[in-house]
């Protein structure tokens, strides 16, 4: 009986376990930049350096940004830039939308953090293998854009 319970007890466990793993293995790559004082430079370009090895499978490029609750910014532009490794160069302007047409935050928060996420390439094929580097510039007509801590990268395989 003892037996029995303790294989009971480690059936969910084992049930996490295998649910993360499948969730994670989705994921090529995440990574976050903080901002000193908690504003984005104009001048401060994100520069991550993606290593592929999945030239078949299509991958969802998501950009993430962690802000205060008073972040009061509607809508922010910017520039997304692909250099593959064999210098080709891919590039699209996006602009990012804070809130919804009725001014509401489409921001997710919790306490002081909010977080929120923008598709910015869906379906992506890397057409080659390496060290793939994207940059993301803010095009923000000022020379600060206070209330953002971090912003970060994430590439995960497409749903298609």
């Amino acid at each position: 009986m003892k037996n029995r319970f303790i294989g009971l007890l480690q059936f969910p466990l084992l049930l996490t376990l295998v649910a993360f793993t499948a969730c994670t293995q989705q994921k090529l790559f995440e990574q976050f930049q903080k901002f000193d004082k908690q504003s984005w430079n104009r001048f401060n370009i994100l520069k991550f350096d993606v290593p592929v090895k999945d030239t078949i499978n299509t991958f969802d490029i998501i950009f993430s940004i962690r802000h205060f609750p008073e972040f009061s910014i509607k809508e922010l532009p910017i520039n997304l830039t692909i250099y593959m490794p064999s210098g080709e160069m891919r590039t699209a302007e996006h602009l990012l939308i804070f809130t919804d047409k009725e001014g509401n935050k489409l921001s997710e928060c919790l306490g002081d953090l909010c977080d929120i996420s923008f598709p910015v390439r869906e379906s992506f094929v890397f057409p080659e293998s390496g060290t793939v580097r994207i940059e993301i510039e803010n095009k923000w007509s000022k020379l600060d854009l206070p209330g953002i801590m971090e912003a970060g990268l994430i590439l995960k395989r497409s749903k298609n």
